[in-house]
Order: structure tokens, then C-alpha cells, then sequence
């Protein structure tokens, strides 16, 4: 398993696409939902005003604490909290980032609802949709299984657990569940192309280094092969419900 730090640093590396695809302005008022530890208060560091981060899970709120104050980050605001209800005002952020979140949740038109809500109007909300990569290590694990080198892992009949991916789409459908909630699609990418190979002890080669990771980027914006990533980035645009 994975200690903390390693876990951190990956989704630092991997969270080099989010500010290249939306760049944050000083003067942004920022959400980041299902913040976890706060690798995002680190990839867009020094470029919003204030990150507030919400997270249900109280001990990478404190982690994050600790990731901030060793690379000096000043504006990142921790906040304990279910996202389905989201413990902030109407119209607060200019923008907002939904990494690797709506999967988790229990019910995704209330996330989508109350992002809606504290979104401003014409505000941006950046949100991934998991694409191809429960579908690749599922695939990993039939194989595994029939090579007997792995047991069937049993569902789990217990309470919701949040770190458990509980909803499964098609990424149509992922993007029609946002456009349900008053948002318009303005762009979408995949995250790579490349499949979830560090789940296998394989470093991530393909953020690492930069000409893989450029060549990389520009397959994932290709119309129709982006929708076979290992997930789907989309920056969604606010439409104020009187329009």
C-alpha cells in the first residue's frame, strides 16, 4: 500500500493538466471539492486570491494543513464537510474544482445542485468524470482472478463508504447530469491517455516527462478519442436560471 506521501506526490504529478487546462486568476475566489490532502492548493499555488477546501474526511484535512504549511501556502482554507451540502453561501467562488469526486458520492444531482448554488454566475466549475479507469482495473482483475493471482473481491453490504467509486456513467451522461443542474460544457479533455499503470507499482512516467506528457495532451484533446482516457476534465460555465 501506498504511504501518504507517495499518494500526494502522484496526485501532484497527475494535477499538472488541471492548471493548464484552467488557469486560475490572484483575484479567484476558489472551491475545491473532495479537496483530500490538497494537491490542488499546490498545483494552482500563488494563483488565487483564497482555495476553500471541503472534504468529508478529517484526517487529510489535516494532512493538507501540513502539506500547506510546508510548501508555505498561505490561502488554502481547509473546511470539514459532506459536498452534497455544501457548509458555504450562495454565489461565493468565481471558481470551482470537482477532481475525482462525483463518483464517490451518494446522490450526484445534489453535488451538482449545490454546486449550482455557490458557484457565481458565469463562474467556471472544473469536474472530472471517471472515463476508462474502473473499466481497466476491473479488466486487470478478471485476468488476475483467472490466473488465480487474485480472489474476488466482495462488495461491501456496509454503511456508504466515500472512498468507494459508487456511481458508474457513461461520460455522456455525466455531462448531461451537469447540464441538468443549469450548466453549459465549454470544453472537455481527457486526463491521458495512458492507463492507470501506477495502480501497479509502474511510476507515472507519462506526467513525469515532458515531451511524453505533451504528446500525450494533445491525443487527449482529440475529438472522440478523449472519451477514452482514464477520465474525463470538463470546465463547465454557470447559466444564470433567468436565462
Amino acid at each position: 500500500m501506498k504511504n501518504k506521501k507517495d499518494s500526494f506526490d502522484g496526485k501532484l504529478l497527475s494535477g499538472r493538466v488541471y492548471p493548464d487546462f484552467l488557469k486560475l486568476n490572484n483575484s479567484d475566489i476558489v472551491l475545491n471539492i473532495g479537496c483530500g490532502t490538497g494537491p490542488q492548493a499546490l498545483s494552482y499555488k500563488d494563483n488565487y486570491e483564497i482555495m476553500v477546501g471541503v472534504d468529508i474526511n478529517i484526517d487529510r484535512l489535516i494532512t493538507s494543513l501540513k502539506k500547506a504549511k510546508i510548501h508555505n501556502i498561505k490561502k488554502f482554507h481547509p473546511v470539514n464537510g459532506n459536498v452534497e451540502k455544501l457548509p458555504v453561501k450562495n454565489d461565493s467562488f468565481d471558481k470551482i474544482l470537482a477532481i475525482d469526486i462525483i463518483e464517490h458520492v451518494k446522490n450526484p444531482e445534489i453535488l451538482c445542485n449545490e454546486i449550482y448554488r455557490v458557484l457565481k454566475k458565469d463562474g467556471l466549475l472544473l469536474i472530472t468524470f471517471p472515463a476508462m479507469h474502473d473499466k481497466f482495473t476491473s479488466l486487470v482483475s478478471k485476468i488476475a482472478r483467472l490466473l488465480r493471482l487474485r480472489k474476488k473481491r466482495e462488495k461491501s453490504k456496509g454503511p456508504w463508504n466515500p472512498d468507494d467509486h459508487n456511481q458508474d456513467y457513461p461520460v455522456q451522461e455525466w455531462i448531461k447530469l451537469v447540464e441538468n443542474s443549469g450548466f453549459k460544457i465549454e470544453k472537455c479533455r481527457a486526463s491521458t491517455m495512458f492507463p492507470p499503470l501506477h495502480l501497479y507499482g509502474i511510476p507515472r512516467f507519462w506526467f513525469k516527462y515532458n515531451l511524453i506528457y505533451k504528446i500525450d495532451s494533445k491525443v487527449c484533446r482529440m475529438p472522440f478519442i478523449k472519451y477514452f482516457g482514464q477520465s474525463l476534465v470538463c470546465v463547465f460555465r454557470h447559466i444564470p436560471a433567468d436565462n
